[in-house]
């Protein structure tokens, strides 16, 4: 049986809280990365709400692990919840914000960014 953790106290499992903590210089938001070769995963919680600024880096997909968020890609807005995906494409600006218990996973790929 595998477990969930969608009622649990507990934010992340005891296999990704031993990813190490990434500094996202952005209050309240908080992260942690797995890095391998060329590429890298982020799985970020957002404590309270926040707006990320308009910015752009090399491509990056992301999924909705709870909660919600707006995501501006280029001149679209459009709100996200669980589940729901995204992809943005190299170099093109993009900001959120990300309502209070957002969870996030995303990959980029290092050479882009």
């Amino acid at each position: 049986m595998i477990a969930s953790t969608d009622n649990s106290d507990d934010l992340w499992p005891p296999i990704i809280e031993d990813l190490p903590e990434v500094d996202l210089a952005m209050e309240s938001l908080h992260g942690r990365m797995l890095v391998s070769g060329e590429f890298r995963i982020l799985l970020m919680y957002a404590e309270s709400e926040v707006v990320v600024p308009t910015h752009h880096h090399g491509a990056q997909w992301g999924m909705v692990l709870a909660g919600s968020m707006e995501l501006t890609i280029g001149d679209d807005t459009q709100t996200y919840h669980r589940g729901d995906t995204h992809y943005i494409p190299p170099h093109v600006d993009h900001g959120a914000v990300l309502h209070a218990g957002w969870r996030g996973l995303y990959l980029f790929k290092s050479k882009d960014a």
